[in-house]
């Protein structure tokens, strides 16, 4: 059996509605050398009828179901045989010509490993709009110490944009291999699967291709565990629930001892550095980045109207716990980022903006200004699929145009 050139996994759970955009997108793409492998997690038919409507011969359904997020992504890993390994999220679109784009940077660099950044469709706002990722569009093999320095010390930098997370990357089966007979004894963990498998990757191997584009677009902002867990929405506390230990597994080897994302990423860390040794023995975590990303992590869902008062509490209680020279360069950074808690009559106000419609007013009319007039792309379009297709119209038209030069 021939082995292809990629292996795209699209792992997936009740979201029928989304998982054939992103099938789509993989079957439109310029460079056809792929597999593409849905592992339906979930115990209803409705995913299987939605993947079942394409014919397709690169496209094979596996039905796992009842298995966690981590155990679902591993035998999607598992089922692969491409000499690259891509996960595709059920609530993303690969762009066109990225797999071509991949093709041409992995012939130039002979890179292990590859990572974009990515184009999102928020929404959760009304009028709804695309958040366009910043990149100048250069391509550089970095080294994985610059990228674990920057993930954990810079704070400028998130992990969104240092590590190479599986569902924005492309992976060699050689390093994936080596993770799988390393310690670990397997590529996807709790708590954040994509998290961790990017600190294995950056462990593994010396050099990463950043690539400075957006490969891929988010459809839709709302479904999102993240979000969840940061919202206490019940899929988040579902997620939480299915954790070996509980929700003390997001926060078990770092101070403050609540709930929230990139609490729980730098505590991922902590836990694996200790288990795997190697370069990440190499690198520390710089707690005055972590207290501050904590915090701010608290302010968006307090905007939004969720009781965060219990977890700014426990914030302030470790905060208080550090050397006086991290309480001190955490406020500063605070103030530097003028990050602060809303006040009872500041979100007594959004409250109100909100009940007499003015934001939604102030982006329709952004819409208006910005997407008819000027033709901003991050404006001009209120639906994911029509600026994707005009993505790859875009994408395919520069091609046309370097092929007859």
């Amino acid at each position: 059996m021939r082995t292809p050139r990629f292996s795209i996994v699209l792992p997936t759970k009740g979201r029928s509605f989304l998982v054939g955009h992103a099938i789509r997108s993989v079957l439109a793409q310029t460079f056809a050398d792929f597999e593409l492998i849905a592992t339906d997690n979930d115990d209803g038919d409705a995913t299987r009828l939605a993947v079942q409507t394409f014919g397709d011969p690169r496209l094979r359904y596996v039905r796992t179901g009842g298995l966690n997020m981590q155990d679902n992504w591993e035998r999607g890993a598992a089922e692969a045989t491409g000499e690259y390994l891509l996960i595709l999220e059920d609530k993303q679109m690969l762009k066109c010509t990225a797999l071509a784009q991949l093709l041409g940077h992995i012939d130039r660099f002979q890179p292990e490993v590859l990572r974009w950044t990515s184009d999102s469709f928020d929404d959760e706002l009304v009028p709804a709009r695309i958040r366009r990722g910043k990149g100048d569009g250069s391509v550089a093999m970095v080294s994985s110490d610059a990228l674990l320095a920057g993930f954990l010390g810079d704070l400028r930098q998130s992990y969104k944009n240092t590590l190479p997370l599986p569902q924005l990357a492309c992976l060699r089966r050689s390093v994936l291999d080596r993770i799988k007979t390393g310690p670990m004894g397997r590529l996807f963990h709790p708590v954040s699967p994509d998290v961790v498998l990017g600190l294995l990757l950056l462990n593994e191997t010396d050099r990463v291709c950043v690539i400075q584009s957006s490969l891929v677009l988010y459809v839709s902002s709302k479904h999102s565990n993240g979000r969840s867990v940061t919202h206490k929405g019940s899929t988040g506390q579902q997620f939480l629930k299915q954790l070996p230990g509980g929700q003390g597994d997001t926060y078990d080897h770092v101070p403050v001892k609540c709930v929230n994302v990139p609490g729980s990423i730098f505590n991922d860390f902590q836990r694996l550095r200790g288990k795997v040794g190697g370069r990440l023995m190499r690198h520390e975590l710089n707690w005055t980045k972590y207290f501050v990303e904590c915090f701010g992590a608290l302010l968006g869902p307090m905007a939004a109207g969720v009781d965060m008062a219990p977890e700014l509490a426990e914030w302030k209680r470790a905060l208080a716990e550090q050397p006086a020279m991290v309480q001190e360069s955490v406020r500063a950074a605070i103030a530097a980022q003028r990050l602060k808690v809303p006040s009872n009559s500041s979100l007594a106000r959004k409250k109100l903006a909100r009940a007499l419609g003015l934001p939604r007013l102030t982006r329709t009319m952004k819409h208006l200004i910005r997407g008819r007039l000027k033709h901003d792309p991050e404006w001009r379009f209120t639906d994911p699929i029509a600026y994707y297709e005009w993505e790859c119209e875009q994408a395919r038209a520069a091609d046309r145009s370097a092929a007859r030069q």
